[in-house]
């Protein structure tokens, strides 16, 4: 099959009920979805090492393929084309305070792999033509209730404080950083391939990040019952939703 559904596991995607997608195309899931859904995904993406032991001590329990690190390539997000710059709309490295020792660190993003970047690059080296994301939250719980200099969110995935989730109330600053960087640069790498991003409307019309690392003519952005629509059968009705400058608040 072309197409190539990604399943991430931040919240919104409760409101969805993923089990129609089966048949629609290749499924990939990330982490503990097979506590839930054994029989769901074609494929579940682990990088976590606590995280792909559990999946090894219960592979009996699922039907899925256990993907890592090692069932991609080595690439690093780096393009040849990539300007140099720190923290702008290509920003590949962030720079912020580290709580726990008071002092300021800097990360690179290209000396780091998700999990959930790491499905979608999986399916654009397989050849997928059309890879849908979903449950892909980015900022965070309560998006838009918060500036977008406000670093510290409300921690959002459906297995936090669970065995092999970190306990935490809020998310790492830097990640909405790293996913959506990770997520420009594939769509940079692969220009034939098209990206559907499905999520809550407010959860793109609020999230002024989109714009800066997403506004790339192969992501298209709609919301959960356009992701209905699409596997329906009712892809040519989608209004794909336009994000720009003008439409995020």
């Amino acid at each position: 099959m072309d197409t190539a559904f990604i399943i991430g596991n931040g919240e919104t995607r409760l409101i969805f009920p993923i089990n129609k997608l089966k048949g629609k195309g290749v499924i990939y899931g990330c982490n503990a979805i097979y506590r839930d859904y054994p029989t769901l995904c074609d494929y579940i993406m682990a990088v976590d090492p606590s995280m792909i032991q559990e999946m090894l001590d219960n592979e009996d329990k699922y039907t899925s393929k256990l993907l890592t690190l090692d069932d991609i390539t080595e690439w690093n997000y780096k393009l040849d084309d990539d300007p140099k710059a720190i923290q702008n709309l290509f920003g590949r490295e962030w720079m912020g305070g580290d709580v726990k020792t008071g002092k300021m660190k800097s990360i690179d993003f290209t000396e780091s792999k998700g999990t959930g970047c790491s499905a979608v690059l999986h399916a654009a080296e397989a050849g997928h033509k059309e890879i849908c994301i979903f449950g892909f939250d980015i900022l965070g719980t309560k998006q838009w209730e918060m500036g977008e200099q406000e670093m510290s969110r409300p921690h959002n995935n459906i297995y936090k404080n669970t065995a092999n989730y970190p306990k935490r109330v809020n998310m790492k600053a830097y990640l909405k950083y790293e996913w959506l960087f990770h997520l420009r640069q594939l769509a940079r790498k692969y220009t034939d391939v098209n990206f559907y991003f499905f999520n809550r409307r407010e959860y793109i019309t609020m999230n002024p990040l989109l714009v800066k690392f997403l506004g790339l003519k192969n992501y298209h952005f709609g919301i959960y019952a356009d992701l209905k629509r699409w596997i329906d059968g009712e892809k040519n009705n989608i209004k794909w939703m336009q994000v720009t400058s003008s439409n995020i608040q």
